[in-house]
Order: structure tokens, then C-alpha cells, then sequence
């Protein structure tokens, strides 16, 4: 049941994290920039932290959980990559 709870949690951090992702970045292209290269750069390490979690709970996930768990890795991923790219997609 724990390892459940952890994988609900990894996935809700997950979606959260995209979300704020998104935020970020939103501020980071707008004309007037609200973001601070620290803030982008904490952001970005955050993707890589949950990227990291991500695949160590993969390895011990149901093929049902790693399924979601794969879904969630690629949306961090994708979030990673415009980043990297410096505009939102």
C-alpha cells in the first residue's frame, strides 16, 4: 500500500510540477520577463529531480503504474526540452 501511495504522490507532484513548468516559462518568454535566471534555473532542476524519482519508482511499479509513470516522465521531459529551447510549445 505504501509503494501505491508513493506512486499516487509521484504523479500528483509530477502533474503539479508541469504546471508550474509552465508558469515559469510562460513568464520567461512574455516581453516583459517575470522570472529570474535563478528561478529558471531552480525550476529546471526540479524537472531533473522528479525525472530521477520518476524512473526509480518505475522499477518497482505494475505494468498499470508504469504506464502512468511513463506518461508523467514524458511530460516532464517534453517540459524539460522547451526549456532547454527557451520558448513554450
Amino acid at each position: 500500500m505504501s509503494t501505491y501511495r508513493k506512486l499516487e504522490e509521484i504523479l500528483k507532484n509530477a502533474d503539479e510540477l508541469v504546471e508550474y513548468a509552465d508558469e515559469q516559462l510562460q513568464k520567461a518568454t512574455q516581453i516583459a520577463p517575470g522570472i529570474t535566471d535563478k528561478e529558471y534555473t531552480e525550476t529546471q532542476q526540479l524537472l531533473e529531480q522528479m525525472a530521477m524519482n520518476i524512473d526509480k519508482m518505475i522499477h518497482s511499479a505494475t505494468p498499470e503504474q508504469r504506464d502512468a509513470l511513463t506518461r508523467a516522465r514524458q511530460q516532464v521531459q517534453d517540459r524539460q526540452n522547451d526549456f532547454i529551447l527557451g520558448f513554450d510549445t
